[in-house]
């Protein structure tokens, strides 16, 4: 092997290592995302709060999947492997290149529609709307002059007794910033990774040429 072939080989072999946590570090988003709007789901039926999270799970099981079978590719050259592996992920750059394109196109839409949402939720169910205060740390859709005279939840406070001084800040402007924060982060993430997966694509093929250009000369 050349010094040429050796480095496209230890180069995707630790590029689908990066893949492979990338791959869990997109799980790992998709899952505190699922756990923090799990409350509000629970009460906002017309929200699609779990389209993203659940997205990018999926996304981040099935890139580390690929990547270990592409590190097995580049390990062994395995021409079969390394195509097959190289087919694979030019699916999931144009999956994950989707997802962050319907994140950032639709985040800011979303996220307007947060106030509205809360307030339904408030309004049908302030026992059910406790466990999204608990959860995010907040209080009332607007703060605590949404209980108006009522007095405070406990989950309104970090302390008891709850009263407006140490109440926290409305659960609108909490959530609103969660979900632009994780959104950019996930939508960031993908977009990282689909740079990088062009590159070892034309890195499997090249690869994957040189390893089938090596098996017809191993046959004269």
């Amino acid at each position: 092997m050349g010094c040429g072939e050796f480095l496209v080989k230890y180069i995707l072999f630790f590029a689908n290592l990066f893949f492979a946590l990338a791959g869990l570090a997109l799980v790992g988003l998709g899952i505190a995302v699922q756990l923090q709007v799990s409350e509000i789901v629970d009460i906002v039926e017309s929200a699609n709060f779990q389209i993203a999270p659940i997205t990018a799970i999926v996304l981040g099981s099935i890139v580390f999947l690929i990547a270990f079978f592409g590190c097995c590719g580049a390990i062994k050259e395995n021409n079969c492997m390394l195509v097959t592996y190289s087919i694979f992920m030019l699916v999931l750059m144009l999956a994950k290149i989707t997802l962050a394109v319907l994140i950032f196109v639709n985040l800011d839409s979303y996220v307007e529609e947060i106030p509205r949402w809360l307030n339904e939720a408030f309004n049908k169910d302030r026992e059910v709307f406790h466990g999204i205060e608990r959860t995010f740390k907040c209080c009332g859709p607007s703060g605590a002059v949404s209980y108006l005279n009522i007095t405070l939840p406990e989950s309104c406070c970090a302390s008891t007794p709850c009263t407006v001084l140490n109440a926290y800040s409305g659960c609108s402007s909490v959530v609103e910033d969660f979900f632009q924060t994780f959104g950019v982060a996930i939508g960031a993430l993908a977009m990282s990774v689909v740079a990088i997966e062009l590159v070892a694509i034309v890195f499997a093929l090249c690869l994957a040429n040189h390893a089938r250009n090596q098996s017809r000369r191993s046959r004269y």
